[in-house]
């Protein structure tokens, strides 16, 4: 018997021997909502400065973390927390060690998680949820909950209809006043401190009125049938494992921090009021599936029509920054469309060498010429970039960056900036969200922090040479794609094999 017919056997009878999760009731899950802004303390000196929606632009990663840590220690209320990725390492450690304190100052903490990289962290999530002001919420959660990720791949293959679609969201909303939202998920990467490779991404800071608007969107999520708490598909751990265990474990990884005092964090605080960016403000979310994720009724297509929108009523430019781009056919038209009426297209994806993704570079690469003969601009990051060390904590040495932002600008008064990337997974697979904010200083405040990344230095500028494809820097011109070793371009060749664009 051959290796395939044995693997085709085993995943067989894994499938016949696990069951599938149907939608919970709510009896399972009462119905919460977010707790009323909070007038008092810090948010009334702020609302002294000003009551309107500003934001601030949260461009590298040690500036993102900063910020991040200041806001749930700014806490007094309530703290909503939703996101696809948080690691168990030096920067997510952190993180959850500052959720835990603002919980033991009496603080509700909700979390919701997707379900996509928690193999291996179900005790965790357990005695979490057992801290009484801590509730985890795990989003369309696999049945099997096996603590190796292939293993809980394989065991759950007769659910992969549902389970395909994960929850991308990513927002952090304190006290109902302000909440960062934007592409970067709870990770060393996407903050500058992995060792080897990095993210180049990017988020804001929204405050104001804005922020009920967001906490209405993580209700709707957090109430959502899909959204299983965490005591109904995590088995309980042993006896021993406490949540003081869980403590010990978070001291000993989480990258060092001196917290602000009140006075410290006021000052911070009310300087970044005094210089915030004005500007009206729409949250674009998808909404989630209520029966079936898969049934087409249910498609995630919110934000991505919302963006196709934008795009489609653009006057004279359209700036895409996306880690993953992979036209849809309903995006190949338009892009064709917008370039026969003279609007220019710039687009910022990754280069072979800086995605973490070599099938979905694979389904991009087919795209490239397409694009350039419709007219659009298209750059691709560089891994080894000049500036690279703008976005990383540290000697930079041979660390590596890669694209992980996502974010639009139409002409030159809107701006989109959040967690969706254009793909197929996020345009129509997986739930997306972000702010879309109508407003010249913050287009031009995200159009100034862009601007480096499309200097040849740091991105590849392709161009067409008669039949030819050309990648261009500052100091050399190739006829062949970058790549950054010989492995690179066999995974790549061997995913272009494969009929998964649909998937990526």
């Amino acid at each position: 018997m051959t290796q395939r017919a044995v693997l085709a056997l085993l995943v067989g009878f894994l499938s016949a021997c696990t069951g599938t999760l149907p939608p919970l009731s709510e009896s399972d899950r009462p119905l919460e909502r977010a707790s009323a802004p909070v007038e008092s303390g810090l948010w009334e000196g702020l609302e002294a400065v000003r009551t309107d929606n500003w934001f601030r632009l949260l461009n590298t990663g040690p500036e993102a973390l900063e910020w991040r840590l200041r806001v749930i220690d700014s806490a007094t209320d309530s703290l909503d927390l939703q996101t696809f990725i948080w690691q168990a390492d030096a920067v997510g450690s952190r993180i959850l060690e500052r959720v835990l304190a603002a919980a033991d100052r009496g603080v509700r903490v909700r979390v919701l998680l997707d379900d996509a990289m928690l193999a291996g962290a179900d005790s965790a999530l357990f005695v979490l949820d057992r801290h009484p002001n801590i509730e985890y919420r795990i989003f369309n959660p696999a049945a099997s909950r096996a603590q190796n990720a292939i293993l809980r791949e394989l065991l759950n293959t007769a659910d992969f209809a549902r389970i395909d679609h994960r929850m991308h969201n990513k927002v952090l909303i304190v006290d109902d006043r302000s909440a960062i939202v934007g592409g970067r998920n709870l990770a060393n990467e996407y903050f500058g401190y992995d060792p080897s490779y990095n993210f180049r991404d990017m988020e804001v800071l929204a405050v104001g009125p804005v922020a009920s608007a967001l906490s209405t969107v993580f209700d709707r999520y957090w109430n959502n049938p899909w959204a299983y708490p965490v005591a109904l598909v995590a088995a309980a751990p042993d006896a021993a494992y406490t949540l003081e265990t869980l403590r010990r474990e978070i001291d000993t990884l989480a990258l060092p921090y001196t917290p602000e005092s009140s006075a410290q964090r006021q000052t911070a605080w009310l300087g970044a009021a005094r210089v915030g960016v004005p500007g009206e403000v729409h949250v674009v979310a998808d909404a989630p599936a209520r029966g079936d994720p898969d049934a087409l009724e249910q498609a995630p297509v919110q934000v991505a029509d919302r963006l196709r929108n934008l795009v489609e009523n653009a006057d004279t430019e359209v700036i895409i920054i996306s880690a993953y781009f992979i036209p849809t056919p309903a995006l190949d038209t338009l892009i064709r469309s917008i370039g026969e009426q003279g609007v220019e297209l710039r687009i910022l994806t990754n280069s072979l060498a800086a995605n973490n993704h070599a099938a979905a570079h694979s389904a991009y690469r087919r795209h490239r010429r397409t694009l350039l003969e419709a007219g659009a601009l298209l750059h691709e990051t560089r891994a080894l970039s000049r500036d690279r060390q703008r976005y990383m904590a540290g000697p930079v040495g041979d660390r590596k960056l890669g694209l992980h932002a996502k974010v639009m600008l139409v002409d030159r008064t809107t701006s989109f900036i959040g967690s969706a990337n254009f793909d197929p997974r996020s345009l129509r697979i997986n739930t997306e969200m972000g702010l879309l904010i109508e407003s010249e200083a913050m287009n031009r405040a995200v159009r100034s922090a862009l601007e480096t990344d499309f200097e040849r230095a740091n991105a590849w500028q392709l161009l067409l040479d008669g039949d030819d494809l050309m990648w261009i820097s500052d100091d050399r011109v190739l006829r062949k794609q970058p790549a950054g070793s010989f492995v690179e371009r066999i995974e790549d060749w061997f995913f272009g094999l494969l009929p998964i664009e649909s998937e990526m």
